[in-house]
This record gives structure tokens, C-alpha cells and sequence, in this order.
């Protein structure tokens, strides 16, 4: 009898945990974060990029994943990102695709930075 209500506990935690997309490994990963550190989620977003719980302001020289996700979001909006792509190094093509994205949407200032309001155009259908 409590081999059976140990199996439905552990079948009604599998259940709750799955109908919220939360696995077993992510739950107990999550328990192993020290306290006060910094975690940055990353969920599938629209056209194929990954959406960062966060939006710092980027330009050239920054690195990592906020730039893939802009990156990947200028390439969506048809802007040329070279031979580079989406490598999460924001180098001159990726300034000229977010000069040029900045030029085309919302009246937008053309400084070659993805700041909150390029944020806000590149992940709103453009304004």
C-alpha cells in the first residue's frame, strides 16, 4: 500500500512538473543556485530566437547571448549580418544591421546601439 502511494506521489509531481514545462533536472537544478546569484533564463521565442529574461543595452564589443538573440532577431527583419551571423560577437556587420534596422522602424535614433527601445522594435513587429 505505500509503495502504491509513494508511486502516485511521485506521479502527481511528474504530472504537475510537466504541465508546466518544468522538469525534473531543471527543478532540481534550480534548488542547486546559491542564494543571490544572478540566473538568466532563456525560453524559445517567435521567429526561431531564444528570448533572455533580460535586455541590456549592447553595442560593438559586446559579447554572449543577448547579442545572439539580437542578432537573430535583426537577421528575422531581413538585416545583413555578414559573413558572421549569429555568433554573439557584436562586431561592425552587426552595427550596420542595427543602423540600418534603426533607420527603418519607429522612428528610432540611429546610434548603432541596441538599447530598450531597439529592444522593444525588434521584439514588437517593429515598434
Amino acid at each position: 500500500m505505500r509503495i502504491r502511494s509513494l508511486a502516485a506521489a511521485v506521479a502527481l509531481t511528474a504530472a504537475t512538473f510537466a504541465s508546466t514545462g518544468i522538469t525534473a533536472a531543471s527543478a532540481q537544478a534550480a534548488q542547486a543556485v546559491p542564494a543571490g546569484t544572478t540566473v538568466t533564463t532563456v525560453v524559445p521565442g517567435p521567429y526561431g530566437c531564444n528570448y533572455t529574461d533580460s535586455e541590456p543595452q549592447i553595442s560593438r564589443g559586446s559579447k554572449g547571448a543577448a547579442v545572439r538573440e539580437a542578432q537573430c532577431l535583426l537577421r528575422y527583419w531581413g538585416e545583413s549580418l555578414g559573413s558572421s551571423g549569429v555568433d554573439g560577437d557584436f562586431g561592425p556587420a552587426t552595427e550596420a544591421a542595427v543602423r540600418s534596422f534603426q533607420s527603418k522602424y519607429c522612428g528610432l535614433s540611429v546610434d548603432g546601439i541596441v538599447g530598450p527601445k531597439t529592444w522593444h522594435a525588434l521584439k514588437n513587429d517593429g515598434c
